[in-house]
């Protein structure tokens, strides 16, 4: 499903309470990683073959990558969902998330750059974004 679409079907209010929910995920994601990193850290010390010693230490780096990936995520997810919660309130009549999603332009990856918006109160029209 696009973002158009999920957009219209659950709504702006929604989905937004939704990319906060996802962001927050590759939060604890990130939070999880650093964990296992530091166990794996940690569990190396005890290892007496110098295999296990190397794969501990190899587990613990893919960890650190991999909480640097979730953190990655988070940021650029809460930083979109920032941006798109600043421009949800109608320029005219303030109402907040009571909008209609005209239109969404995406970037090549997929994420969402600009929304063109049509306020359900008043009709204005604004654009959300960059």
């Amino acid at each position: 499903m696009t973002t158009l679409q999920s957009i219209r079907k659950l709504g702006f209010r929604r989905w937004y309470e939704r990319l906060l929910i996802e962001a927050h995920a590759w939060l604890v994601t990130c939070f999880l990683a650093l964990v296992l990193a530091v166990a794996l850290f940690e569990t190396h010390n005890d290892a007496v073959a110098l295999i296990q010693r190397i794969s501990l230490l190899t587990g613990a780096g893919f960890s650190v990558i991999g909480a640097w990936f979730a953190y990655r995520r988070y940021f650029l997810s809460l930083q979109r969902a920032e941006i798109f919660g600043e421009g949800a309130s109608c320029p005219r009549c303030a109402a907040y998330g009571k909008l209609q999603v005209e239109s969404i332009r995406q970037d090549a990856a997929g994420d969402v750059i600009q929304v063109a918006a049509c306020c359900r109160k008043c009709g204005h029209q604004w654009r959300i974004g960059e």
